[in-house]
């Protein structure tokens, strides 16, 4: 009978061992989840808390070289349409439209950036989990000199899709959260119509 009651617990054992995730196979399998995305685009939600302003919640949709995203702060909104060579600033407070020229410093890297490959310059270990997700620890690494990245990031993953299902980190006193993320959007979220404001005042400062 003891030996059969061993012999039970090595199987639940070797079955725990066999399911059981690194965290470097965790983000390995969460960038490939976000593979698609590269095709069929993907959108999230952005909360950001600044001391003495307060909350900002900015909507990101992604496809393509396309990027929309919707920022409001104080009851105060602003739309962007953006793509390789021209940017569309709508503010609803002055009802105005800016058309821009893309500045590359604007497509210089994006939200989802901070998923990609974020076992470069950090060091990630598994916090815990639970039968719906990993919590994991981003601690940046010694030798990662770049000054912009966040000293440590706390990202949980989804064991259902692979996907993040929120990143957050803090920098300088003001709180960064990612989540919502989801890959699959049509590409007229991304898409500019000046049909969509026919009342606001266009303001062209691109330039000639």
């Amino acid at each position: 009978m003891k030996k059969l009651v061993f012999s039970i617990v090595a199987v639940f054992a070797l079955g725990i061992a066999a399911f059981a995730q690194t965290p470097e196979e965790i983000i390995a399998n969460m960038d490939k989840a976000f593979e698609p995305a590269e095709t069929e685009g993907m959108a999230m939600t952005m909360d950001v808390k600044i001391p003495i302003i307060g909350k900002s919640t900015t909507y990101v949709y992604m496809i393509g070289k396309k990027e929309r995203s919707e920022t409001t702060i104080m009851k105060h909104k602003i739309v962007t349409f953006m793509t390789e060579d021209t940017l569309w600033e709508y503010d609803t407070f002055s009802n105005e439209i800016k058309i821009k020229d893309v500045n590359p410093v604007d497509i210089d890297g994006s939200e989802a950036d901070l998923f990609s490959g974020i076992l470069e310059g950090y060091d990630v270990t598994l916090k815990k989990e639970t039968d719906e997700a990993w919590y994991l620890l981003c601690q940046k690494s010694k030798d990662n000199t770049e000054k912009e990245d966040p000293v440590k990031m706390d990202l949980v993953v989804s064991k259902t899709t692979n996907l993040p299902i929120s990143l957050s980190t803090k920098v300088s006193g003001v709180t960064l959260t990612l989540h919502d993320i989801k890959i699959g959007i049509d590409e007229k979220f991304v898409t500019f119509d000046i049909n969509d404001y026919p009342d606001a005042k266009i303001v062209d400062e691109r330039k000639k």
